[in-house]
């Protein structure tokens, strides 16, 4: 399928609302709270939160524990499926809040909430609407025609919502290369992931200047001292990682990728170069290998801080309460949908 960009107006976007995910007030807690005192394992949460019709999704980021307890574990494309493919009611989105707004654009008749509405992403941050909007008619002006924008998922809905397609780091190269040759692309947020495809593809693109503080932790002199330590092992780094980092890896995976690797092996270590929640699915899925997370500049390894405030106690009370609630402003759920469905439809 070759994706061709269709003309069409630039509009502006408010900036007090345009990156802001709109919250319905939570439910009143009930009056009896003995449920909420001690959380229970997590067999037992996903046990009643199934009873009750609640879907439990998680990021491979988030903790062991939260993993645990939810009905699916993925990365953002297979999460983005398993949302639109269910038939739940509810949804409690263990991740960041542009997930659960994704959630909520591929299953609008669903009630989907957080454990913590203040879980937020460096890299979605990183890029305004209305900022993008602007330079989206800067470069039509000075191109003389309007390049098509491609979103790496990490992004807000109102940022979805003025691009042309989206892409995680899973199928960014299926994405780029259903582009026309002859149409300019504008990448955005994230420039290191926008850097690695210039490099494999051979595709100049424009890209915007964001980044993971997360993997922009990652130090390659440290992690070349590890490598120096453990010979053996394999590095495998996300794409999200600066050139330097990519440079001395062995594989520049995204997350659903590395796992397939890592089920390739028998004995073999990894140095794993991206959030360090990870190694938690590797050993459970893959337990025959070693994993060691990459150390950053300043710290033994790099956890997302924003995925962090995601907890137990708050999962469990969100469940109870079914809230805070996420919701997409009306004006971007069509243009983000759509967006987001031509992803789908490269699949």
């Amino acid at each position: 399928m070759r994706f061709q960009v269709e003309p069409r107006a630039l509009t502006s976007i408010s900036r007090t609302k345009a990156d802001r995910i709109s919250v319905l007030p939570a439910p009143t807690m009930p009056t009896d709270t003995t449920d909420l005192l001690t959380v229970p394992e997590p067999d037992v949460i996903r046990d009643w939160a199934t009873e009750r019709g609640i879907l439990i999704l998680a990021h491979s980021y988030q903790d062991g524990f939260l993993q645990e307890a939810a009905h699916f574990v993925g990365d953002s494309l297979e999460l983005a499926r398993k949302a639109a493919e269910a038939q739940a009611k509810a949804i409690c989105f263990c991740g960041v809040h542009f997930m659960a707004e994704t959630a909520k654009l591929l299953c609008p008749e669903a009630e989907v909430f957080v454990p913590d509405l203040d879980a937020g992403c460096s890299l979605a941050d990183s890029c305004k609407a209305e900022d993008l909007v602007q330079y989206q008619k800067h470069l039509t002006q000075k191109l003389g025609q309007r390049p098509v924008t491609i979103a790496y998922v990490n992004c807000s809905a109102a940022v979805k919502a003025a691009c042309d397609i989206i892409c995680t780091s899973g199928n960014a190269r299926e994405v780029v290369e259903s582009v026309p040759a002859e149409q300019p692309i504008l990448f955005v947020p994230d420039r290191h992931l926008g850097g690695w495809l210039q490099e494999t593809l051979g595709r100049e693109m424009l890209l915007w200047n964001g980044a993971c503080e997360v993997h922009e932790l990652f130090s390659v002199e440290t992690l070349l001292a590890m490598k120096a330590e453990h010979p053996q092992a394999l590095v495998l780094s996300h794409p999200e990682c600066p050139k330097a980092v990519r440079d001395v890896s062995d594989y520049v995976l995204g997350t659903a990728g590395m796992l397939r690797l890592v089920k390739e092996h028998a004995g073999q270590t990894f140095l794993i170069g991206t959030e360090a929640n990870l190694i938690y699915r590797f050993e459970k899925e893959a337990p025959q290998n070693t994993y060691l997370p990459a150390p950053g500049a300043s710290c033994a390894c790099n956890l997302c801080p924003y995925m962090a405030l995601n907890t137990p106690e708050k999962l469990w009370a969100s469940l109870h309460a079914r809230g805070p609630v996420v919701e997409v402003e009306e004006v971007y759920v069509e243009p983000a949908r759509r967006a987001l469905q031509r992803m789908l439809d490269l699949n």
